[in-house]
């Protein structure tokens, strides 16, 4: 690339670089647009398709001079400054709005996470009161003992039955350590919400791509968007086995998901269902990990599905949205190469999707070298999944507020629903499954299992509410499972699905070859 400034005193000092291209146009371009990012570039190319070639690489301004008079050059120049200025406004344009969508997000997230914040720093502050009480009576007496002790003197009766008094033991014989231990827990959860903000108020600039495992990233989103979704509705989490790990900004994708977590917060709230359920799904191919977020909202009209993305679009109230958030969604996505992607049929629910690009080893090689060392897991991939077929949604609320925490929870309606989450890619660990079932019952899902997933079929526990079949009642004393009967205690429920849980871990341990 050749620079003219230098021969056109008149341009000098007004912040221009223009010239003729040689060689990729493309290249040159977005080379000088990578060194200048604010400056008004121009340049003067040979012929229209380098010209077309210099636009598309970011050039402001790109023309063929058939004669490079002064009065051609200065109308030139006069139309790159001109629209070098509304690229740049239209730039601090975009980034106001795009701030005032993070600031909208920012309102839901401090919504939930005062909560969350609240709670441990309760326990802290009750625990620092109660070991007030009861650790300084103890540590006054135990001084007093000393000095008596340090001077020869007869140990004080009014200490001894002060450190008495206050001796403290619980069942377990840990006494004062159990408090500090949840003094510690506490505090701990309190540090992980203040990093999970940090990380979410990050700027584009601020934030490098770093390697995240993908359950990970989700977890992150929700623990932002708080309690709100346990509140509304029941949350499935179906994550495949095995995802690959992505190289992404963790804090712009935290945002795309938690945008659309939190849309589908707002769907189930704009209509009245027995039971509402988000399901978070995680698939992966040679090229792409696709998040899918699905609610039992309202679903979207088909005359607003086309502009979903259009910024200032929205079908929701005002109060709860710029109509930002999508648009800037899926603008984050596409300059990471992935994409976002909407599925509804109205009036039962929507279902959006973000795709994210699987980075190259080479990528991945690097980000280990600069950690200094390769990850060395996730932990979250310990956790347990269950799958419950149940139809009575009463108890379906009840499962999701019991099992909730400790488990990630996928929910069918029946056996066929469970059958087609199954085909779909679901790998629960432990199926928990009521016998009598709608349509199908329970055994021919069973049947099913051992028939297409016979590892998954000696993991299933079956509950009962002791129906009048006496063919049921047959089945059952030859079952070989768990079986929990209705009604179920919590305390019984956990231990048969954690048992299960363990045999088939136990299984999978012993099924691994030995390297």
């Amino acid at each position: 690339m050749v620079r003219l400034a230098e021969s056109l005193p008149w341009v000098r000092g007004r912040g221009l670089t223009f010239g003729v291209l040689r060689g990729d146009v493309s290249a040159g371009v977005a080379e000088e647009r990578e060194r200048s990012a604010k400056a008004a570039i121009g340049f003067l190319a040979a012929d229209e398709p380098s010209v077309l070639a210099a636009l598309a690489a970011g050039a402001d301004e790109a023309a063929v001079l058939t004669t490079c008079d002064a009065a051609s050059l200065a109308a030139f120049v006069d139309r790159l400054e001109l629209r070098a200025r509304l690229r740049v406004e239209s730039t601090r344009v975009q980034e106001t709005f795009a701030h005032a969508e993070r600031l909208t997000g920012l309102g839901t997230l401090v919504a939930g996470v005062g909560h969350e914040i609240n709670n441990p720093l309760s326990a802290v502050m009750l625990s620092i009161e109660v070991a007030r009480r009861r650790l300084l009576p103890t540590l006054e007496a135990a001084c007093r003992l000393a000095r008596a002790a340090e001077a020869g003197a007869p140990m004080p009766p009014d200490a001894l039955a002060s450190l008495k008094e206050h001796s403290w033991f619980d069942r377990n014989g840990r006494g004062a350590a159990a408090i500090f231990d949840e003094m510690g827990n506490a505090s701990d959860a309190i540090a992980s919400i203040v990093r999970d903000l940090r990380t979410f108020a990050r700027s584009d600039r601020d934030e490098p791509p770093e390697r995240i495992e993908v359950p990970e990233l989700i977890e992150h989103a929700i623990r932002l968007s708080g309690r709100e979704a346990s509140r509304r509705g029941v949350v499935e989490r179906d994550y495949a086995p095995d995802l690959p790990a992505l190289l992404v900004p963790r804090g712009r994708v935290t945002q795309v998901i938690m945008n659309v977590f939190v849309n589908a917060l707002h769907a189930i709230a704009e209509v009245d269902r027995p039971v509402h359920r988000i399901r978070i799904s995680a698939r992966a191919d040679d090229e792409f990990v696709a998040i899918a977020v699905s609610d039992t909202g309202p679903g979207i009209p088909p005359d607003a599905l086309e502009r979903i993305f259009d910024p200032f679009f929205t079908t929701k109230r005002q109060a709860l949205g710029t109509g930002l958030g999508l648009s800037i969604s899926r603008a984050i996505l596409r300059r990471l190469g992935g994409e976002l992607s909407v599925e509804s049929v109205f009036g039962e629910g929507a279902t959006f999707v973000c795709f994210l690009p699987l980075p190259s080893p080479e990528a991945i090689r690097d980000s280990w070298e600069r950690t200094a060392s390769p990850p060395s897991g996730l932990s979250s991939a310990a956790v347990t999944s269950v799958l419950v077929v149940e139809d009575d949604e009463r108890v379906l609320r009840s499962y999701a507020r019991l099992l909730g925490n400790p488990y990630r929870l996928m929910i069918a309606c029946d056996g066929s629903e469970a059958i087609d989450m199954l085909e779909s890619g679901s790998t629960p660990d432990v199926v928990l499954m009521e016998l009598d079932l709608p349509g199908a019952d329970g055994r021919e899902l069973l049947s099913w299992l051992e028939a297409h997933r016979p590892e998954l079929a000696r993991c299933v526990v079956l509950s009962t509410s002791g129906g009048s079949a006496s063919s049921y009642e047959d089945f059952l004393r030859t079952y070989p499972g768990a079986v929990v009967h209705k009604p179920v205690r919590g305390e019984a429920l956990l231990a048969a699905i954690e048992s299960t849980a363990r045999r088939q871990r136990e299984g999978a341990s012993a099924a691994s070859p030995t390297p």
